[in-house]
């Protein structure tokens, strides 16, 4: 990847639908390309390199031009400035898997920089701990998913997460966990993840919160039902107090 140029597919104004920031206006940088295929993906044009990137022209009104990939960094701050950073809580970097560019970073965010000082969100998949490593002091808050390999069907990160969420912890971030659940999850799995979240943050003065996500149906994919829903937060929350249930909200709102 060229540290000076960047592959993205989407940069737009929106409601955070997820987790932590739910109901916040954010603007988000939707980067290209991610090394996982989750089963529940609801964004496969950010798989792979696209050759353009639609860019909002005014926050909001959903009028979009399309830039060639890849984008020269230093064009950036002026896509951000006409979105009108202010009205906005934070920038979100997702894909995609954006660590996977995080070569990137330094450049970019030094760019943003010159526009706006609005905090940093960086939404993740949670197994590129070393990237992580290399970028984290950059944000001012993380959520990483925790993919369980019945759910997500993308293979066992465990090792990778746990070491994932150790570094953000380590940092003081402002961490969130989002585990998608389905009605393949397997209880073991989710109560395995759990209780790797509870035995680290126990040295830990903040918290993480867990955010058991219900897949927005897609693919076949399909999630629990009301009262496999209220079964898995209650088994969970005897483990760790801090396991809430929240869905996509942005698709609630037919939002993008």
């Amino acid at each position: 990847m060229q540290a000076d140029r960047v592959y993205l597919s989407e940069i737009y104004s929106a409601i955070q639908g997820e987790g932590l920031l739910v109901g916040a206006r954010q603007i988000f940088i939707r980067f290209n390309i991610c090394d996982l295929r989750c089963a529940w993906c609801d964004t496969p044009e950010s798989l792979v390199k696209t050759r353009d990137c639609n860019v909002e022209v005014d926050a909001g009104k959903r009028e979009f031009e399309s830039i060639l990939n890849p984008i020269d960094i230093q064009h950036i701050p002026s896509y951000i400035s006409r979105l009108n950073p202010a009205l906005h809580h934070s920038i979100s970097f997702t894909g995609g898997e954006p660590l996977i560019q995080y070569q990137a970073f330094n450049k970019l965010i030094t760019a943003i920089r010159s526009v706006t000082d609005i905090p940093l969100f960086l939404e993740t998949g949670g197994h590129k701990p070393d990237a992580l490593k290399k970028v984290i002091n950059h944000f001012d808050f993380i959520s990483m998913d925790f993919k369980l390999p019945s759910s997500a069907k993308a293979g066992n990160y465990f090792v990778e997460h746990k070491e994932f969420f150790i570094c953000a912890l380590d940092f003081n971030k402002n961490l969130t966990i989002k585990i998608v659940v389905t009605s393949d999850t397997d209880m073991n799995e989710l109560a395995d993840s759990i209780e790797m979240v509870k035995n680290v943050s126990e040295k830990y003065e903040n918290k993480p919160v867990i955010f058991l996500q219900p897949v927005t149906p897609i693919n076949g994919t399909k999630p629990p039902n009301e009262l496999e829903l209220l079964k898995l937060q209650s088994k969970m929350i005897q483990k760790y107090p801090y396991v809430r249930v929240v869905p996509q909200v942005h698709k609630l709102i037919g939002q993008r």
